[in-house]
């Protein structure tokens, strides 16, 4: 088990020396079809830091495929589809569709297929061809936790892989890690890059998340391995992610860092952060806001992405016409893992695993029903429950409004949290094109540099 860690200086040769000193491209045939899976979930117009992957890494991954004459490159995807937001509005928010029409590769949404269908410990699933059909595969995940599997690094990226339905099923089931696991049974990489220019804390998303410069490229040709060195850094024990955990014990491999050979930085301890992995709705959201009286137990595990998305956003909405407000003693209850307190004054169950799993339902307790639920549906469950009839007329055709235009992104939405970004130690040129960067037009073309 190699895994090179190298700190990043000039992105380009940076990258380049992580591959290097992992043999990288050493399986890599110049005709071989290269899939390059980066994290790009998120179309919606929020700060990027630590939720995607930079477009500089993916520039620069492509220029040295491209140096060593790889021609059939492909760029592959399968976003969330929340709020209007789809795969190619995620590939346009950090320009990965300019980076494509520069270098001649392919773009594939892989929540459109076609897909074959994988029995996963009995769960049927679909997943994208062309993941499963490429001849290299490079998966190219952020350096970040997760509120449900601590972390979502190289083993959980390819969740990206599945269809739209089976993403759901994956939380659904309740098996979440267990299926991760088998995942990467079935869908190999052949080289893991991780992108830690950012790290995200209590992730896997900017709203209830919080992100930090790193500058760190981790590298191997080893899925579990970069997955057990990102882990470390993150302050995660790699032991505490059940997912690792399982694929240890199945190939009788080590969860500690010390077994892996580490190439560049080989101090990992100087370079391990305290990160927090689960998130904080009332610290992060509510408490910024001035709301109080308003509380979002921990989801569990089968709270969805797109589940919890949806809600963040609503609320996000939400609270931007109703700050500095006391809601009582109301909770909105998320995923199925809870059963909500009797004693509560004001109760939402949102989404269908929430619904179906509490079924000791407090006196006026609402449902919001979906998998997700419609955005409408939320917002109106929001005002009713919280609000007076006359404030929550007037408020809701605002909120809507505003989530319609961030949908298509005419309105941006700036929560005081993210003042953070505005500093030197963020840089928004990381999610665009490189003007440093000739776009030669032999490497355009796949020949070498």
């Amino acid at each position: 088990m190699v895994v090179s860690v190298v700190r990043m200086a000039e992105p380009l040769q940076s990258l380049r020396e992580a591959i290097a000193l992992c043999d990288g491209f050493a399986r890599l045939r110049t005709h071989d079809r290269v899939l390059v899976k980066p994290n790009a979930s998120y179309g919606l117009r929020v700060p990027h830091y630590g939720t995607t992957t930079t477009t500089t890494i993916l520039e620069g991954l492509i220029r040295l495929l491209a140096e060593r004459g790889c021609r059939d490159i492909s760029i592959a995807e399968g976003s969330l589809e929340v709020l209007g937001c789809d795969t190619q509005k995620a590939f346009a928010r950090t320009q990965i569709d300019k980076l494509a029409k520069r270098y001649g590769t392919k773009l594939i949404d892989l929540n459109r297929g076609p897909f074959q269908q994988e029995d996963l410990g009995g769960v049927k699933v679909q997943i994208a061809k062309a993941a499963l059909e490429t001849d290299f595969l490079i998966n190219v995940p952020v350096l970040k936790t997760h509120y449900v599997t601590k972390v979502s690094l190289s083993f959980k990226n390819l969740k990206g892989c599945l269809s739209p339905a089976s993403k759901n099923k994956f939380h659904v089931t309740k098996r979440l890690n267990h299926l991760i696991y088998l995942l990467n049974e079935v869908l190999r990489s052949d080289l893991t890059v991780i992108d830690g220019t950012y790290m995200l804390e209590a992730g896997p998303e900017i709203v209830l998340g919080t992100a930090h410069r790193k500058n760190l490229i981790i590298a191997g040709q080893d899925g579990f391995a970069c997955d057990v060195v990102g882990a470390t850094i993150l302050g995660i024990d790699p032991s505490e992610v059940g997912y690792l955990r399982e694929y240890a014990e199945a190939h009788g491999r080590s969860l500690s860092v010390d077994a892996i050979q580490i190439r560049g930085e080989r101090d990992i301890d100087a370079l391990r952060e305290k990160l927090n992995w689960r998130a904080d709705a009332e610290r992060e959201l509510l408490a910024p806001a001035g709301i109080t009286g308003l509380s979002l137990p921990y989801p569990g595990e089968s709270c969805c992405s797109k589940c919890y998305a949806m809600l963040g956003m609503s609320l996000v909405a939400f609270i931007k016409e109703n700050s500095k407000r006391d809601f009582g003693d109301a909770a909105i209850y998320c995923g199925g893992e809870l059963e909500p307190e009797a004693d509560r004054q004001k109760t939402i169950l949102y989404g269908n695993c929430a619904t179906k799993k509490n079924s000791l339902r407090p006196h006026g307790a609402m449902t919001v029903k979906g998998c997700p639920p419609r955005l409408t549906d939320t917002l109106f469950a929001l005002c009713k429950l919280l609000l007076s009839r006359p404030r929550a007329l007037r408020v809701m055709p605002v909120a809507l409004l505003k989530l319609a235009g961030a949908g298509v992104g005419i309105y941006n939405y700036k929560l005081p949290k993210w003042k953070t970004y505005e500093s030197d130690m963020f840089e928004k040129r990381h999610f665009a094109l490189s003007r440093r960067w000739p776009a030669h037009k032999d490497i355009a073309k796949g020949g070498a540099h």
